[in-house]
């Protein structure tokens, strides 16, 4: 069902058989469970993709979990494979919403067209960024210029040493009413540190900051993720309301009674696709060792 209010659709999507229907309205998805006295369980069709779409990236970030290079390159037929697996699905099926990522997305040739592809099947684009994009004139009007016409937000990646790029990247996306997050990836104690300076700075400038669970994967080299500091210092942080967390700080969110946030099981209402070859769907980014379907092209 959709519903024309100016620039705004109304979605709904209902699977009695995982005990869900929701509404999909502003970017925003408001779930109700069928049976209130029995959980939601997993979507057959999520309502939220992680779309993988190259592993070229110029950044050569140290944690970088997906092994990035800036000698690896972008994924091939990726408009056409993307239609062939969304096109396909029915309005019930197809997600609200779609997080184009990388490697940086906005490197990719086809980029600008998959954003306005992705808007006319009815699923709202938004993408992660590093921010280096801003160094290129043309490219940078390009892409903020796609952003405003099809995208519901974007995901700024604050890494320490890019702090020339995402800075610049965050100031221009804001001036241009998009949507803006900052990602920040938690490990160490100076990690939190950094992040609550970040906080500081930009709390009245963007919509979210969504913390990030170190991970030891691609060339991320072990760290101890230091959650019980975290949330100590988040204790009393005004505008809390602000920050999301990645998945992979479930288990340490339900100890946090305090913290007034919705838990749900991870990666029940979310996959993740890896544009690459014949296409395979993950249940996240973080969990590859057993792919869900493969060949997902063919």
């Amino acid at each position: 069902m959709d519903k024309e209010k100016g620039a705004n659709v109304i979605k709904q999507r209902i699977f009695p058989e995982s005990n869900y229907k929701s509404v999909f309205f502003d970017y925003k998805t408001l779930r109700f469970k069928i049976d209130s006295t029995k959980p939601m369980n997993e979507l057959k069709y999520p309502e939220f993709y992680d779309v993988k779409i190259t592993d070229k990236c110029m950044s050569l970030c140290p944690q970088c979990y997906q092994d990035s290079t800036p000698e690896k390159d972008h994924f091939k037929d990726l408009i056409q494979n993307f239609v062939s697996y969304f096109g396909k699905m029915s309005d019930n099926e197809k997600p609200y919403q779609i997080a184009i990522g990388g490697g940086e997305p906005t490197l990719h040739p086809n980029f600008s067209r998959l954003l306005e592809t992705s808007k006319k099947l009815g699923i709202v684009p938004n993408y992660t960024t590093n921010g280096m994009f801003v160094v290129d004139s043309l490219l940078r009007e390009s892409i903020i210029y796609c952003t405003q016409l099809f995208c519901g937000g974007v995901a700024v990646s604050a890494h320490e040493h890019l702090d020339g790029y995402w800075k610049w990247a965050v100031d221009l996306f804001v001036k241009a009413k998009v949507k803006t997050n900052i990602h920040l990836i938690i490990s160490d104690k100076e990690s939190v540190n950094r992040f609550l300076k970040i906080f500081e700075e930009y709390q009245d400038k963007v919509n979210y900051f969504v913390l990030l669970s170190y991970q030891a994967m691609g060339r991320a080299e072990f760290k101890k993720v230091e959650s019980d500091y975290l949330f100590k210092k988040l204790k009393g942080l005004k505008n809390i309301s602000k920050i999301s967390y990645g998945a992979m700080f479930y288990e340490e969110l339900k100890k946090q009674t305090w913290l007034d946030v919705s838990l749900y099981e991870p990666e029940i209402f979310s996959k993740y696709i890896d544009m690459d070859g014949n296409g395979t769907l993950y249940k996240s980014s973080f969990n590859i060792s057993e792919p869900i379907k493969e060949n997902l092209f063919k």
